[in-house]
């Protein structure tokens, strides 16, 4: 059990009523009192592709992905690309892909498969010999009409992200919603005594060391703005709070409090950080300006009250307390008023996330010793285990979409990081070296398609049941 399990003892099933749990994100906050760890340092509605399909394995809408055409001295760019755009179709939970070869001309409507998206892609030299243009379309078979048809400017070493942005382009003119691909994950990386954070892309290539500290750097939270973490570093002794530039490459001290500092989680408008401080001697849960100027106390009790996290709308935060003699998950709204019960079930229920659409959370609990990840209704009913017979599953953590959690398991061993649906489904491992835990998903970048004869950038969404053209060109990366 860790140093937090401890503090606080002082296949989808539905829950029996024994469910506990232990928290790494909270990790710090009560691994931090204990002495041992002190010391050490779209739109086409033909296509039937929207509303929550994906949420199950069991509703994906067939995809056929044909091999990508090369025009000139393209060398494997094309077939580099369609591996990359494949890889993130498949990770979206929306769709079951199928391998097709190239169209020989125009789409032809073919009303026998109705609901069936077909992704074409070119790749061909530009402007000059380090620069190439991919066009890709996303058609509909049934009605044989071009859902989004664009081209992305890219050098080879961008090609990647260019890939990762033409299927969220994609998801978003057939969902209404961006995909997840362009999205980073933050987590922590132990060897040995050492804990830094890392980072990596959302489908685990790319892994990058963020912090140097050689202490222990625990509980990763991104600002909305998708260029800052904060991050609980005991590099000065005291489990202090950071928050570090990713732009700048740089960590500079935002709440230096004696006592706990940590389990940070921005605001959605990134005014506020919600946090854990034990400055008045018992662990209680604050809100601190981002310019660090304000506190304000939302919990009073002789307990210890954890691991905040807002709703989308940031009227509400849901966190863990155990004032009841165990740790449950509760809820107040963000002045600390309305506080209650949501977790009726089990005894040890820990480290609550909320939903990006505000319906659902998600959080770990144990029973006879074993740690899982559950997912309940906002209220508090309904709550699915998720994970099951496959070591301590911890550290929940939503996706932008809602559609996928991130979470940390000991099922192969060492922690490491893993991917799921939101019902458990299509589990994926993401890390290899070291042991890895407490994930936390960054935002996805503030881009958007247009819709034909919208101006660019007019914020508006893309109605469930238009039809897109997304046209225009990228950044060469």
């Amino acid at each position: 059990m860790t140093a937090i399990g401890r503090m606080w003892s002082g296949g989808a099933r539905r829950l029996a009523p024994r469910r506990r749990l232990c928290l790494d994100a909270a990790t710090t906050l009560l691994a931090l009192f204990s002495s041992a760890l002190l010391p050490s340092g779209l739109s086409h509605a033909q296509t039937q592709v929207h509303t929550g399909i994906g949420a199950s394995s069991k509703m994906k809408s067939p995809l056929q992905l044909a091999r990508f055409r090369g025009e000139g001295p393209v060398g494997s760019l094309p077939a580099q690309g369609r591996a990359i755009a494949r890889k993130d179709f498949e990770l979206s939970g929306v769709f079951d892909v199928g391998d097709v070869e190239p169209l020989g001309g125009k789409p032809v409507a073919d009303p026998t498969m109705t609901g069936t998206v077909r992704v074409e892609g070119t790749v061909e030299q530009g402007a000059s010999a380090s620069f190439f243009q991919f066009r890709g379309q996303a058609i509909d078979v049934g009605t044989g009409e071009i859902a989004l048809d664009r081209t992305y400017p890219f050098t080879e070493s961008s090609l990647r992200e260019t890939m990762h942005r033409f299927v969220d382009d994609v998801l978003e003119a057939l969902t209404g919603e961006r995909g997840i691909a362009e999205t980073k994950i933050a987590y922590v990386q132990q060897n040995g005594r050492v804990k830094e954070i890392w980072m990596m892309d959302y489908d685990g290539e790319n892994p990058t060391q963020v912090t140097h500290d050689h202490s222990l750097s625990l509980s990763p939270a991104w600002a909305p703005w998708g260029t800052e973490i904060a991050f609980t570093t005991f590099k000065r002794g005291n489990p202090d709070l950071y928050l570090f530039d990713l732009t700048r490459g740089a960590s500079y001290p935002f709440s230096t409090r004696p006592g706990l500092n940590t389990a940070p989680c921005y605001s959605p408008d990134g005014k506020w950080i919600a946090l854990t401080l034990s400055r008045d001697g018992n662990a209680e849960i604050y809100l601190v300006s981002r310019d660090a100027q304000t506190a304000k106390r939302l919990t009073r009790n002789t307990v210890i009250d954890t691991s905040p996290s807002f709703s989308p709308t940031g009227h509400d935060i849901v966190f863990t307390s155990n004032r009841t003699g165990s740790p449950q998950v509760y809820v107040m709204d963000a002045e600390g008023l309305n506080q209650r019960l949501l977790t009726i079930e089990g005894s040890y229920n820990d480290s609550p996330q909320w939903s990006p659409k505000g319906d659902k959370i998600t959080y770990a609990a144990r029973h006879d010793g074993i740690f899982d990840v559950i997912v309940m209704d906002a209220n508090g009913n309904n709550p699915v285990q998720i994970t099951s017979n496959a070591g301590h599953n911890e550290n929940p953590h939503w996706s932008p979409d809602g559609r996928k959690i991130v979470f940390s398991s000991s099922r192969e061993g060492k922690r490491q990081i893993y991917l799921m649906n939101a019902d458990g489904s299509d589990v994926v491992r993401l890390t290899k070296d070291g042991e890895n835990f407490n994930p936390s998903w960054g935002p996805r970048p503030k881009s958007r398609l247009t819709v034909r004869g919208e101006a660019p950038g007019a914020g508006k969404s893309l109605p469930a049941a238009s039809r897109v053209r997304a046209e225009g060109k990228g950044d060469p990366g």
